[in-house]
């Protein structure tokens, strides 16, 4: 049975609630569903069989202006909810639908990193974030889970463009030259 991923469509955010109710402890009404895809489009991400029903999904935003301002962080995407069917575990949906939506935000938002939280029981997740994508744990947030687990605060930077590292290159390059001339002085 063919599988493919795809930008999400607003008919399948009743699928991707039923995909999260039977496969996660958070759960979320459909106007949260209807938020994301509503404010953010481009950064969710589905996998689907021939017949177009979701076997598994990701469900991205872009932080806020009043977090980042709160926060003082840059712009960056928030991996809300990733989800895939027991039976369509393992053949690497999860990895391929993450890394869409990391593109995604990245192409589209202009988003400069990535978060996302883990149970810290989720060793599979762990897996996945870490080992196979490339993101960091960056903190423990103690009881963020409704029944009290704790939570890894994980973050994914993407690499600089060849433009951005030549760009960091003559920053330095020019500061090197002014420190230099003012020796010399």
């Amino acid at each position: 049975m063919p599988i493919s991923i795809r930008r999400i469509k607003i008919t399948d955010l009743p699928e991707m609630q039923q995909t999260n109710l039977s496969c996660l402890a958070e759960n979320y009404g459909m106007w949260f569903w209807l938020y994301h895809y509503l404010t953010f489009p481009a950064s969710s991400h589905c996998a689907v069989n021939s017949q177009n029903h979701v076997l598994g999904y990701v469900l991205s935003k872009m932080n806020d202006e009043p977090y980042r301002k709160a926060t003082n962080e840059g712009l960056h995407a928030l991996m809300t909810s990733v989800a895939v069917y027991n039976g369509y575990r393992k053949l690497g949906l999860g990895r391929q639908l993450m890394i869409l939506s990391q593109r995604s935000s990245h192409e589209c938002y202009k988003a400069e990193f990535v978060k996302l939280h883990v149970r810290e029981t989720n060793r599979a997740g762990h897996q996945l974030y870490e080992k196979t994508l490339g993101y960091a744990r960056i903190a423990v947030e103690k009881g963020y889970y409704v029944d009290g687990e704790d939570a890894w605060s994980m973050k994914y930077t993407f690499p600089k463009s060849e433009k951005e590292l030549a760009e960091e290159a003559a920053k330095k390059q020019s500061t090197l030259q002014k420190k230099s001339r003012r020796g010399r002085k």
